[in-house]
């Protein structure tokens, strides 16, 4: 027979009515808790029966104080067996009494109110300082990140950011039921009730899903991280390319002479390709190629939006021209003076072409889709 076991403990420390009923429930099967820490909870072997469990926020005492106080509660009937380590800076004395004609650690309700009102009204108000950080969350990712847009972020990081949104999301579900029960509870409290305990299988399984969902966070963190390093050798001769040679039909070919400025190639995993090159003339002209292909159609015709909103934020006066073949699912041509975007989508695919020196961009056109026919 085994003489200890551990297992996990419901969450919400803040809840004693709750966790009271489960150690009850526990010593009627046979164990006595021991320790607990944040998330696991030892107990030992005991006669199963019927006792009494209530839980005391420990006080702010000298440790002699405490030592008295617990020799005279044990006198009494009730001893002190575990220590539950709090989640709100604050922890909690177990005491256990298995004789039914001793009386109550508190009988006054209202002293058993003043006993929890100062650690509830720190987790209320942790649960609201918490959500103040994560309603200004936005405001700090705009600082850190300048001038790139969620979508831009969220294709460049290998579903970091997108990872650690969903756990912002599920810590203020957490935080926003805090506050629903604790509200609860307080007014009960105040009103010289005894706080309704509700169901502490209800908080187990509350638990086990967060425990799971977060180490499933950390999992799919991990593993988009390891994408790049699992992947072979880059498809890159499928997305569409056009070489500033191909930009120089009716121009004097030997007054440009282009040179790789930049190139870049990433992949992950809402993205699987990105490619991009850059090349820079003698008079610093530009010619750059951009090839997306992305994981969701969803996800290209967003990209294509805002690409094209960039540009025109960028050129308010520029000309367009909507672009018909039968290549593409659709397709702009953007110009203001010498600076134009040639801007396409193909399914997943999408393809932006930038020129910024003395060109007809309508010729790229055709290679483009050429290049994705290919």
């Amino acid at each position: 027979m085994k003489k200890q076991k551990r297992t996990l403990r419901p969450l919400e420390l803040w809840n004693p009515g709750a966790i009271e009923k489960w150690l009850e429930d526990e010593a009627a099967n046979g164990w006595q808790l021991t320790d607990c820490g944040r998330v696991l909870a030892t107990f030992k072997a005991v006669k199963p029966g019927t006792y009494r469990v209530r839980l005391r926020p420990q006080r702010p005492e000298t440790p002699e104080a405490r030592r008295e106080r617990g020799v005279a509660w044990r006198e009494m009937g009730w001893d002190c067996t575990a220590v539950i380590m709090g989640d709100d800076d604050y922890d909690c004395e177990v005491f256990y009494c298995g004789d039914p004609a001793v009386p109550e650690l508190d009988t006054d309700p209202v002293a058993y109110g003043w006993a929890w009102e100062k650690p509830l009204r720190h987790s209320w108000r942790m649960a609201w300082v918490m959500l103040g950080l994560l309603a200004v969350l936005p405001l700090v990712l705009s600082v850190l990140a300048p001038g790139r847009s969620m979508l831009e972020v969220l294709l460049r990081q290998n579903l970091f950011w997108l990872l650690w949104l969903v756990v912002a999301v599920l810590l203020g579900i957490v935080m926003l039921r805090r506050l629903w029960d604790l509200r609860r509870m307080r007014r009960e409290l105040a009103a010289g009730m005894v706080p309704d305990p509700g169901s502490w299988q209800r908080d187990r399984r509350w638990q086990q899903a967060v425990i799971v969902l977060l180490l499933l966070f950390w999992f799919l963190w991990w593993f988009s991280s390891a994408v790049p390093f699992l992947q072979g050798e880059p498809d890159i001769g499928s997305l569409p390319y056009t070489a500033p040679v191909e930009l120089m039909e009716g121009t004097d070919k030997a007054y440009w002479e282009f040179e790789v400025d930049n190139y870049l190639y990433r992949s992950t995993p809402l993205a699987p390709d990105r490619f991009s090159i850059q090349y820079r003339g003698e008079q610093g002209e530009h010619v750059r190629n951009v090839a997306d292909r992305l994981r969701f159609e969803a996800l290209a015709k967003a990209l294509y939006r805002e690409r094209a909103a960039d540009f025109r934020k960028d050129h308010p006066d520029a000309e367009e021209t909507t672009v018909e073949n039968d290549a593409f699912d659709q397709a702009v041509l953007l110009a203001e003076g010498d600076c134009q975007l040639f801007l396409a989508r193909s399914g997943k695919v999408v393809c932006a072409l930038w020129v910024d020196f003395p060109t007809d961009l309508d010729s790229a056109i055709e290679a483009v889709a050429d290049s994705l026919a290919e």
